[in-house]
């Protein structure tokens, strides 16, 4: 548990990361969109043209019956393949896979076009995308068609059309990096906006509970002074008029103190959060004997624990001095036993138990509240140190608790840089193992 400003701090820390996760999550997909959109319509375009051009070409050598009257057409100059746009390439290649060229703009690349497309003779209309690295190390992309040519359903031959997309290539790439550039840019911005935004939303939020605690906080220091003083009124009352009361008068006196001790429990519990929460709690480290402690805390159940004739069990009995935060050891097992004793039947049994282990870089205490109660589920283990949380809410009102007690014990626990554990039985008791790394005593 942390104190409130650590707490809205770690609010709109996990605002701010959940909405910034979903605006990446968009922009991504946003940009994987449009890049394939972009995509799928520039290589569609292309091979349209390409198929367009290879049909035509097709149809050419059909009326010169297989383009054997192009065969001229082998010694077109070689243009700068840096700047040819459109078709770069028209082969042709018969049942013999003897080459004629009707269309090449780079004769010296011939022999790679040709290794990629040597085993490439598709019944139809069909488009390769094709990379040849140069001389120079640069590279060319090549988009591809080809189809076999039948005539009077004789195979005749193979053409290729190829056409160079280097320039589309280069344009579609920059295209990705100032998408992801503006996308970038959208995304700092949006992040800058989205934490002015989430404070200001913050802003309301913390004045209300600025104002809630401040409310608890005043109310539970006014009903402390009346509490006190009628619990110091009732026991003046039973003092010097107790034996002439009725049984009855004297049960109404005892039921009267212990809602004044389970309220005043109640106001104190909720000061101890409110001070938790502001980071008020003072921090006052001593050595003190733990059993002289648990003995001391024991007898002031003493009453309670005879009322329902449960056995209050300390199984330790040796002196053991730790050094660590008194006040707030004797708190957790006032809360530990109050809680064991409450939900234990009458008839039943509260054990209570420490051991030391130590090792050369530490000291642990490990401090043990056992009872034979009502049990915990298996699925409600998690949810006992949420605030206000009560396993059995009807016993729970009957017993005046108010579902703060293991909330308090574990906020202690935690202060301490401790741990708690619990494992329990329904119908057969639960038991707390708190585990408390102690400061080398001088």
């Amino acid at each position: 548990m942390k104190n409130n400003i650590n707490l809205f701090a770690t609010t709109r820390k996990n605002l701010a990361l959940y909405n910034s996760k979903m605006l990446i999550i968009f922009l991504l997909l946003f940009n994987v969109v449009i890049s394939s959109f972009l995509f799928i319509n520039m290589y569609t375009e292309q091979k349209v043209v390409l198929f367009d051009i290879a049909k035509q070409e097709i149809k050419e050598l059909i009326i010169n019956k297989a383009g054997t009257q192009n065969g001229d057409r082998n010694n077109v100059p070689v243009s700068n393949i840096n700047n040819v746009q459109g078709v770069f390439l028209t082969y042709y290649l018969d049942t013999n896979r003897e080459l004629i060229i009707m269309d090449e703009f780079s004769p010296e690349l011939r022999e790679s076009i040709l290794g990629k497309v040597e085993n490439w003779n598709p019944d139809k209309m069909e488009t390769k995308y094709e990379k040849i690295q140069l001389s120079n190390d640069e590279s060319l992309y090549l988009l591809i068609a080809s189809q076999n040519i039948y005539e009077n359903g004789v195979l005749k031959g193979t053409i290729y059309v190829g056409k160079d997309i280097t320039f589309l290539r280069s344009m579609f790439i920059h295209f990705l990096f100032i998408l992801l550039g503006i996308s970038l840019f959208f995304l700092i911005v949006a992040l800058i906006v989205g934490q002015i935004m989430t404070k200001r939303a913050m802003k309301p939020i913390i004045n209300s509970y600025t104002l809630q605690t401040e409310f608890i906080a005043n109310a539970s220091h006014e009903l402390r002074t009346p509490l006190s003083v009628l619990k110091a009124g009732i026991e003046v009352i039973e003092f010097e008029e107790g034996k002439k009361f009725s049984s009855f008068s004297k049960s109404v006196l005892s039921d009267l103190k212990e809602e004044i001790r389970s309220t005043t429990q109640l106001v104190n519990n909720l000061l101890f959060l409110i001070r938790s929460d502001s980071g008020e709690q003072a921090t006052v480290v001593e050595s003190f004997d733990l059993l002289e402690l648990m003995q001391q805390t024991l007898r002031s159940f003493g009453h309670i624990s005879e009322a329902k004739k449960i056995k209050l069990k300390l199984q330790m009995q040796n002196p053991l001095i730790v050094c660590t935060e008194k006040e707030k050891v004797k708190q957790l097992l006032y809360i530990l036993i109050d809680n064991a004793i409450k939900y234990t039947p009458n008839g039943g049994q509260v054990s209570v138990s420490y051991k030391l282990k130590s090792d050369s870089q530490n000291e642990q205490l490990y401090i043990e509240v056992k009872d034979t109660g009502i049990g915990i589920s298996k699925e409600l283990l998690e949810r006992i140190f949420d605030r206000f949380y009560r396993v059995d809410k009807s016993r729970s009102r009957n017993s005046g608790s108010s579902g703060l007690g293991l909330s308090i014990g574990k906020f202690i626990v935690e202060s301490l840089n401790g741990t708690i554990e619990v494992s329990s039985t329904l119908n057969k008791g639960s038991k707390f193992t708190i585990i408390i790394p102690l400061l080398k005593t001088n």
